[in-house]
Formats: structure tokens, sequence, C-alpha cells
């Protein structure tokens, strides 16, 4: 079988999530972290860091599976 790195993966995965809002993850994610951080921007801020988490993941993974 392949051995893909699971970091990749992770990216990818929540890189999906993000970007889609997803059972509207984002917006949880950022309202659950602004309690206990000072945050920048708004969850719109985290579906654009989905959007590039996709094609950074979808890169590692296509990399990994090449070498």
């Amino acid at each position: 079988m392949f051995n893909i790195d699971p970091g990749p993966l992770i990216f990818f995965i929540f890189g999906w999530l993000f970007a889609l809002n997803i059972t509207g993850l984002a917006d949880r994610v950022y309202q659950f972290a602004s309690r206990f951080v000072p945050m920048f921007g708004t969850s719109v801020t985290l579906r654009i860091m989905g959007g590039i988490w996709i094609f950074v993941g979808g890169a590692l993974i296509t990399l990994n599976l090449l070498s």
C-alpha cells in the first residue's frame, strides 16, 4: 500500500472542511478560539485559510506519492 504521511492528509481534509464551511466548522472554531485568544479577522479568514490548505495539502500528497 501507499506510505502516506498523515500531516498533508490532515491539511487537505481540514482545508475542505474550513473552505466549504461543512457543518459550520469555520464558524464554530472561530467562536471557540476567540474566547481564549485574540483573533484576527472573522470566520471568513478561516475559510480563506482552508482554501490555501487544500492546495498545500494536495501538493504535498502528490509529491509524497511521486517520491
